[in-house]
């Protein structure tokens, strides 16, 4: 009996060294000594001829860092996960999505507030149409994925990337297609809703999808007024997705 003892404790020993050894291997140490470790994603961006040919342009590009408490082996540990932000946009007007009298059509007793109320109304809006594409580490660390991003719900995904395209209310489900996006099919779910826009309350769709690629998350989402008809180009914009390590 005591030999068993002694080579079951050596074996946890050995198993313990064995786990330490992958999480050093893997540039991971802090996850054994309790100290932050750092992820960072490769960018994923729309490639110049996805944006040639549905008229979208880049808008505004970040790298957002955060930090997560995780548990690791039955330990809590913090990461701080390095995220990439694109989003790209595409002008329309306002007036076009929300049946508002321009200016010239105002009626002839319309005072000259109202009026101008109604021809920045009819102006046109430099980002009408959003499409938001975030490339975040999935921090997969012997098997286990550690961003709790990789298991998002779209609803979590929709209030997480608000900042990029607005707070979307009243969101439906619209059902789902699939759409080809680096080298594989993609299920993409279709949302209704709305948004305010210069103080107008218009009609939406929403587009989400969220997928691994080469070891970091990849989620997009595209929104855009109802009776602006861009789910092809949406499509587009997500087949001409480009991120690589390499």
């Amino acid at each position: 009996m005591p030999t068993e003892s002694c080579c079951g404790g050596m074996r946890r020993i050995l198993a313990t060294l064995l786990v330490s050894l992958l999480v050093v291997s893997a540039g991971c140490v802090g996850l054994i000594t309790g100290e932050t470790v750092e992820f960072e994603s490769t960018n994923a961006t729309v490639s110049d001829s996805g944006l040639d040919s549905t008229d979208y342009s880049l808008n505004n590009s970040s790298q957002r860092s955060v930090t997560r408490e995780v548990s690791f082996l039955g330990q809590q540990r913090t990461i701080r996960v390095i995220n990439q932000v694109n989003r790209y946009a595409k002008s329309g007007s306002l007036a076009a999505v929300t049946d508002n009298e321009t200016i010239e059509g105002a009626v002839e007793n319309e005072t000259l507030q109202d009026a101008a109320a109604d021809n920045e109304t009819a102006s046109e809006v430099p980002d009408l149409a959003r499409f938001v594409v975030v490339s975040t580490p999935g921090a997969k660390v012997l098997g286990q994925t550690l961003n709790p991003a990789a298991s998002w719900s779209n609803d979590r995904i929709l209030e997480q990337v608000s900042e990029q395209t607005g707070k979307l209310d009243d969101l439906e489900q619209q059902g789902s297609r699939s759409v080809d996006s680096l080298g594989d099919s993609r299920e993409v779910s279709a949302y209704t809703g709305s948004t305010t826009i210069k103080g107008k309350e218009v009609e939406v769709r929403a587009h989400v999808v969220s997928f691994e690629h080469e070891g970091d998350v990849i989620i997009a989402v595209a929104v855009h007024p109802e009776k602006m008809d861009e789910e092809s180009n949406v499509d587009e914009l997500l087949s001409s997705l480009e991120h690589s390590k390499n």
